[in-house]
């Protein structure tokens, strides 16, 4: 798949609620993004003190799941969320069990590594790059942008991989990024994408990043619009990056911050909370917490996002489409993980439509 400006690349840690909102788009979406794919680490358990699976058992469902969830589609793979000193059983890299599972099932991945890996990794990803062809995805920060030196670290690094800038796709992710103030951040990103012929060379350029709140904690009861600042950026940098520059893609993290949530599951009461993708925004309602006060107070949740003025057309989304019937009482109050593919499903189809909008025909 050839990433172009209209190519949306939503950042999604592998969990349930958020494969389930993949699977669930609608064929012209999906014809339209290529998720970067994190996969998470085997959780702690606060009660046992030990890990609730081992890496073997975390990832052994990977490819069988993309299969029936994304299917040959293409898709970024990156796995700098694993501890760098995992190995599955026979000491085989995380990445290349994943890599080599996905291949068994023709599907379509591209790998992803950074600056300041260490060589194992870049060994697995090297040995993906020669058996498959299909480059690499270099993603870096801000920070490793504005150095001078990029440009040649950039180059060094994927010439060590077997590649080279045009099997490359550069992802910035800007990630938790303080937007504010707009403006100069969107000069600084547009001067520093203009500053080395390196961001025209490779195969394809991605802006990513997030405004998410880290924790719903920091919103209050009630319903909030929020601004989507990284989708204001996008906006911005493509609007004064001189004419007949290289197509520039966007990315986010959907409806969640870029970190993974911490802390004992038993002492978080986590609130009946609706995240809804709307203009240059997210509308959220929040209510009180699901542990005291139940899931039931989500009929009334969905009732405030259809009356809001927000909601979308029957039809347009799967998500928006649960929140209708939830309200209706014609389909379950769900779980939190419901929640979660309902908002992230709404929200890829909203990104890929703003896109459309944004660039034209």
């Amino acid at each position: 798949m050839e990433v172009s400006a209209k190519t949306y690349v939503p950042v999604l840690k592998w969990r349930q609620g958020e494969y389930q909102a993949l699977m669930r788009l609608h064929a012209a979406t999906k014809a339209q993004v290529m998720p970067l794919i994190e996969v998470t680490p085997p959780e702690w358990d606060f009660e046992t003190h030990k890990f609730k699976k081992t890496i073997d058992s975390q990832l052994a469902p990977f490819a069988s799941r993309l299969e029936k969830k994304w299917g040959t589609r293409p898709a970024f793979l990156d796995t700098s969320l694993l501890d760098p000193v995992a190995r599955m059983i026979g000491g085989v890299h995380p990445l290349t069990y994943l890599l080599d599972g996905a291949r068994s099932r023709a599907e379509t991945l591209t790998p992803v590594t950074s600056l300041g890996r260490d060589l194992a990794h870049y060994n697995a990803v090297a040995s993906a790059l020669a058996m498959d062809g299909r480059g690499v995805a270099v993603r870096v920060s801000l920070d490793d942008i504005a150095d001078p030196s990029f440009p040649a670290t950039l180059a060094s690094l994927v010439g060590s991989l077997g590649a080279a800038p045009p099997q490359t796709d550069l992802i910035i992710d800007l990630a938790a990024k303080n937007f504010e103030p707009l403006a100069d951040l969107t000069a600084l990103v547009s001067a520093l994408l203009q500053s080395s012929p390196v961001y025209v060379q490779v195969r394809s350029l991605i802006l990513v990043g997030t405004s998410f709140p880290a924790s719903m904690g920091e919103v209050k009861i009630g319903s909030h619009t929020l601004p989507r600042q990284e989708w204001k950026l996008y906006k911005g940098v493509v609007g004064v990056l001189p004419a007949g520059f290289r197509p520039l893609a966007f990315g986010d993290y959907a409806i969640a911050s870029a970190d993974i949530p911490g802390g004992d599951m038993r002492l978080l009461k986590p609130s009946a909370t609706i995240r809804y993708t709307v203009t240059d925004g997210w509308f959220i309602t929040k209510g009180n917490n699901v542990r005291d006060n139940g899931f039931d107070q989500y009929r009334g949740q969905c009732g405030k996002v259809i009356s809001s003025g927000h909601m979308a057309a029957t039809g347009y989304s799967a998500g928006s489409d649960y929140i209708r019937d939830c309200h209706a009482k014609t389909k379950s109050t769900g779980n939190l993980t419901t929640w979660r593919w309902v908002g992230t499903n709404h929200h890829i189809t909203r990104v890929v439509d703003d896109l459309a909008s944004f660039h034209g025909p």
